[in-house]
């Protein structure tokens, strides 16, 4: 009975495997210890007496051993990358409610301080109105308006230049900052310029200075908390705007030429820092607060 199988010619070979090419690499990785050593190996211990060198483990063993360790690192891999996701959330969560308490608190202390600025300027009306009716009050009034230029609690006005500082744009240097994309730490403006610059106005001859809107006295800090630079304890962000009053022509020309001019340069050709120096007719400075005294008692007339 003919068989339904057809007959295979006696010439014929059986179809390559499609991994004959790689049977090299193959045999390296399902062999890792050479046979011939194994075999060495093992009658050498036979012949002193020790134990027998086990064989290589199976390949199908050290197949499941590597996808083991494969599947334990990525689980802790996970793990890991779980835990920094959360970590980098709350951190950003928690940077997000302490900038919306410090915007808050900063409209509060705008707020008020309109309101203070409204009172104070009731209060020397009044005063002006009450000293004003005899010799020994106008007298007082002008002590105390040469009390308040000295103190810096007077609004003054009258000429001087003003000095405007700018971070580096975002575009200087590749290299971006924390919190602040594009900028390079050396391109943003630090509380040590401010005051370097204030210094310098000081000693070119200014006779008021203002702060971005904040009147500078003897008790006035400059500081830096974390990014943000703080002026008698106000947050300020750039560009950062200094007016000094006095003779604008002579304090522009020394403040260019001294030690703080100079460096602002040099800041500006290596770091992109951003100064520009004008000068103007008039400017109009803002008195500051009174400062509350807790130990100083008047004196006792004589």
């Amino acid at each position: 009975m003919p068989s339904a199988r057809p007959d295979v010619p006696a010439t014929a070979s059986p179809s390559p495997r499609a991994d004959a090419s790689m049977s090299l690499l193959v045999d390296v990785m399902a062999h890792t210890l050479d046979e011939a050593y194994a075999e060495r190996a093992a009658q050498r211990a036979g012949e002193r007496g020790g134990a027998p060198v086990p064989p290589p483990p199976h390949p199908r063993r050290r197949s499941a051993m590597g996808l083991l360790s494969l599947v334990a690192l990525g689980v802790v891999t996970g793990t890991a990358v779980g835990q920094v996701r959360e970590g980098q959330q709350a951190t950003t969560g928690l940077r997000a409610d302490l900038a919306a308490s410090a915007e808050k608190l900063t409209a509060t202390s705008d707020e008020l301080a309109l309101r203070a600025d409204s009172l104070r300027a009731e209060v020397e009306a009044v005063r002006d109105a009450t000293l004003g009716s005899d010799a020994d009050g106008r007298a007082l009034t002008e002590r105390l308006t040469a009390l308040g230029l000295a103190s810096g609690t007077a609004p003054v006005q009258g000429p001087g230049i003003v000095v405007t500082l700018r971070d580096a744009p975002d575009d200087n240097d590749p290299v971006a900052a924390p919190g602040r994309p594009g900028t390079a730490p050396n391109g943003r403006v630090q509380d040590r310029d401010l005051q370097d610059v204030v210094n310098s106005l000081w000693a070119a001859g200014a006779e008021a200075i203002v702060v971005d809107g904040q009147r500078l006295t003897a008790r006035t800090a400059i500081r830096s908390a974390g990014e943000a630079i703080l002026v008698d304890f106000r947050p300020l962000s750039s560009p950062y705007e200094i007016s000094a009053l006095g003779d604008a022509e002579n304090l522009e020309l020394e403040f260019l030429d001294g030690p703080s001019g100079r460096r602002l340069q040099t800041f500006q050709s290596l770091y992109g820092i951003v100064f520009d120096v004008r000068r103007a007719d008039s400017l109009s400075l803002p008195g500051a607060a009174a400062p509350e005294l807790r130990a100083a008692r008047p004196l006792e007339p004589s």
